[in-house]
Order: C-alpha cells, then sequence, then structure tokens
C-alpha cells in the first residue's frame, strides 16, 4: 500500500513539473498615440528562474519594459543576452521553405552533371547498337529536361512564398533578456506582469457614418483594422485603445519676465467670453475629453487584417439637400445634429441609406455642441439653370430709358427614394444707384432675401416630381 501511494505521488510531481515551469500569458493589448503596447504574465518555477532567457519581439531596450507586478519583496532588472532569430509558425515555414530551395539546388546540379556527361558520351561509347543507345540518350535528356523545368515552376512558387513570408509579415528579430530578481525571502513561483512595446503590429482607425433620411438619424461607427505582422499568433486578449481629442499642447511654461515699473505695463493676453444669446440656455462644455476602448479580442492570425469595432452610436439628425444656383449647376448633401456624446474625427466613410459617398474627413464631436456638415456633391439630384428670354428695349417718351428683361427657370430633380428637405439660393440683381431701379418677381416666391440679392426658398424635394422655380429680372437705367 505505501508503495502504491509513494508512485502515485511520483507520478503527480512528474506530472504537476511541467506546468509549474515557464508559461507567458498575454493579458492586454493596449494601442496609444504612442503605439502598441502588450502586457503579459510570466510564471518562472524557483528552478528557472537562474538560467531563465525571455524572448521578446523585435529590439527592445530593458528599460523601456515598465514592471507592473512582482513577487511581494522582489525587485527584477532585466539583462540583455543578445538576439535571436524569429520564432513562431510563420519563422517555421520560412525555415522549411529554405531547406526545400536548398534539396532544388542540390538536386539541379545533380541533373546538370548528369546532362553534362550524356552529351559528352562519343560513337565508342554507345556499344554495338549505336541507334538503340541513342534512342534511349534522348529520352534521359528528355526526362532531364522536364525535371528541370518541374524544379524551376517549383523554386519560383517558393520564392514568391518566401518573399510574402519576410516582407509582408515582416519578421523581426527578438531580444533575449534574462530576468534577475533580489527577494527577501525564496519564493517558489516568480509571477511578472510586464508591459513593453510590440512591434510589428499594424493599426489603423475607420471610421463609418450611416445616415438613414427616411427615419431622421445618423449612426457613427468607430473601428481598428489590426493586421499582426509578427510571425506568431496572439492569442484571445484585452483590447485596451486610447483616442485624445486633436489640438495644440502646451509642453512647458512662458519664459518669466522681470516687471518694471519705469516701463510701459506688461499686456497679458485675456480671452474675452462670447456674449450671451437671449433666449438659449448656454451648451453644456464636454465632461470627457478622450475615449478609452476596451474589447475582448479574439485570437489574430499573423498577416491577416482584422477589424474590430470599437463603438456604435445613433443620434437624431436632419439630412437636407442645398442647391446654390447662382454658381455651377449642382446639389450638396448637409446633414445637422446634436452629438451627445464625444467622438473622436477623422477620416470617414459616409453611407446615404446603404449607398456610398466620397470620403471625408470629419471634426470632433463634442457633446452639446450643434455640428452642421455638408457630407458631399449629392449625385441624385439634377440642376439645370436655363435662361428663357433675355432682351433690351427703350422706353419713356421725354426722359429715355433702356429696360432689359431677364427671364429664366430653375429645376431641379431627384432620384433619392424619400422626401428631402431641398434649400436652394439664388442671386438676384441689386442696385445701389438711385437712377437704376431694378424689379425681381418669383414663382413660387422666396422665404428670404438678404439686402445683398442673396434669395432663399425652404421647398422639399420628392423622389420623381422636379421643382421648378421661374424668376424675372427688369432692370431699367438712363439711356446714353
Amino acid at each position: 500500500m505505501m508503495r502504491r501511494l509513494a508512485l502515485i505521488l511520483v507520478l503527480f510531481l512528474l506530472v504537476e513539473a511541467p506546468a509549474r515551469g515557464l508559461t507567458r500569458r498575454p493579458l492586454e493589448l493596449s494601442l496609444t498615440p504612442e503605439g502598441a503596447y502588450l502586457t503579459e504574465e510570466i510564471s518562472l518555477s524557483a528552478g528557472e528562474v537562474r538560467e531563465a532567457r525571455l524572448s521578446f519581439p523585435g529590439r527592445i531596450d530593458p528599460g523601456n519594459i515598465t514592471v507592473l507586478g512582482v513577487p511581494q519583496g522582489c525587485l527584477v532588472n532585466f539583462i540583455p543576452q543578445g538576439f535571436a532569430k524569429p520564432q513562431g509558425p510563420v519563422a517555421e515555414e520560412s525555415r522549411r521553405i529554405r531547406a526545400e530551395l536548398s534539396k532544388i539546388s542540390r538536386e539541379e546540379e545533380v541533373l546538370s552533371l548528369q546532362e553534362k556527361w550524356l552529351l559528352r558520351l562519343s560513337p565508342r561509347d554507345l556499344g554495338r547498337d549505336p541507334l538503340s543507345a541513342l534512342k534511349r540518350l534522348g529520352l534521359k535528356l528528355e526526362e532531364i529536361k522536364t525535371r528541370q523545368a518541374e524544379l524551376e515552376r517549383k523554386r519560383a512558387a517558393l520564392k514568391k512564398r518566401l518573399l510574402a513570408l519576410e516582407e509582408k509579415l515582416a519578421l523581426k528579430e527578438e531580444t533575449l533578456l534574462s530576468p534577475v530578481f533580489r527577494c527577501e525571502g525564496a519564493p517558489s513561483t516568480y509571477i511578472l506582469r510586464v508591459r513593453y512595446p510590440l512591434s510589428g503590429l499594424e493599426y489603423r482607425e475607420e471610421r463609418r457614418v450611416l445616415v438613414w433620411p427616411e427615419r431622421s438619424r445618423v449612426e457613427f461607427r468607430l473601428g481598428l483594422w489590426l493586421t499582426e505582422r509578427l510571425g506568431r499568433p496572439l492569442p484571445e486578449l484585452l483590447l485596451r485603445y486610447e483616442v485624445r481629442p486633436k489640438g495644440p499642447t502646451l509642453y512647458e511654461p512662458p519664459p518669466f519676465r522681470p516687471w518694471y515699473v519705469d516701463e510701459p505695463p506688461i499686456r497679458i493676453l485675456t480671452l474675452k467670453a462670447p456674449a450671451a444669446v437671449k433666449g438659449r440656455a448656454p451648451s453644456a462644455e464636454p465632461l470627457l475629453e478622450g475615449r478609452l476602448y476596451q474589447v475582448s479580442l479574439s485570437a489574430l492570425s499573423p498577416g491577416i487584417p482584422r477589424f474590430v469595432l470599437l463603438e456604435r452610436r445613433e443620434f437624431p439628425a436632419r439630412v437636407r439637400v442645398e442647391v446654390p444656383a447662382y454658381s455651377l449647376p449642382r446639389a450638396y448633401l448637409a446633414m445637422s445634429l446634436l452629438p451627445r456624446v464625444y467622438l473622436p474625427g477623422g477620416s470617414a466613410r459616409i453611407f446615404l441609406s446603404g449607398r456610398e459617398l466620397p470620403e471625408r474627413k470629419l471634426p470632433d464631436l463634442r457633446p452639446g455642441r450643434r455640428l452642421d456638415l455638408y457630407l458631399s456633391e449629392d449625385p441624385w439630384v439634377e440642376v439645370t439653370r436655363k435662361i428663357l428670354r433675355d432682351y433690351e428695349e427703350r422706353v419713356g417718351v421725354v426722359k429715355k430709358r433702356l429696360r432689359r428683361t431677364l427671364r429664366w427657370q430653375i429645376e431641379v430633380k431627384s432620384a433619392h427614394r424619400e422626401r428631402l428637405p431641398l434649400i436652394l439660393y439664388e442671386r438676384i440683381p441689386v442696385s445701389r444707384k438711385k437712377e437704376i431701379r431694378v424689379s425681381v418677381t418669383a414663382d413660387p416666391p422666396w422665404n428670404e432675401l438678404s439686402p445683398q440679392g442673396r434669395a432663399t426658398w425652404h421647398l422639399t424635394l420628392s423622389p420623381g416630381k422636379p421643382l421648378k422655380i421661374l424668376l424675372q429680372a427688369v432692370i431699367e437705367r438712363p439711356a446714353p
């Protein structure tokens, strides 16, 4: 019985010994404006501490490794031990391809020697039946040529694959560091948590703005495209992405200037607060500047881009079509919204009812601040401006005057699937001299008219129903 218990205890120790050896567990991937950082937990047994050599991707200075946790009463330093070749499945495949290329080179050398030996054969070497020998010789040379062509095709395919592995995945050297612990006691297991820069990870933001005019809603989506080029897969971990508002950054205070009473006083720059608008409550200042996203990230395979959705927000919005008819006849899509949270700005892909518009740059969205944004030129609205009549005549019996009559038409056609508000601007003639009189009429009449002659219509644009605006201007001036 005692022998059986001792045998079970020995087996238990043998099975559990590897589990208490060196283990590394990535915990968190942090993406900041300064770069990518990986937080990792490293566990070492007491017997492996002295001879442990930890590999880190890329060339890393020990001073760039931040120690987040060590055993109680311990201090740790990292001693450089040189560099090593990259590890992982991609590096193994690269070494396998190089080995196959070496095999191909050796086989090609053998085939080349065989071909040269066969071509150097003289008639005396063909034996008593030279015709049969020549036939066999020709078949053998043809077989060698066929094999050489197969090897050449195989070599080209392997070189193409090797180029993709080494260039696109950017295999990097690994830094070898040895941890040196100084502890008050002697722990049985050393658990170390470190954070270090991670080279070889590419990431870029992508914003998508989905505008739904029929629902008067707009949806903002912020995500990341991640591409791991270390040559080794990243396991499941926590992704943290930090976004800060863009703007000027002050790094140091201004220099000191003495205050001499016998010199003109120093002018101190002050910012004047804007005057309050009557009847409107002041907008609330944003409380949160920047964003920190935390997403659970599944395993990331080398070289395969992955899109990770960070945030999805939906706000009420008002979409409209604006037509400045006084310029080139074209329409523009515009949107007004009042965001409730901070969202970082940047280049965005814009979709209108599922149809993609040209990409453009968006400003930061601040809570409580109204945003009026032009999306793009509207390709689904056609605007035409046509001159119907333009003539000049002399009028008056005593005082001769020149009268010019101009009549034109603006037509707007919509191919949108929904009804949209339309704001149309037109320039009408105005006079700053008393002797020149101007009379302008419009059907339908305008809603607003500025002293500079900017007329504004507020209409509704329906699909399949063209809108027409007829204008007539009569300008009278003294005849020369």
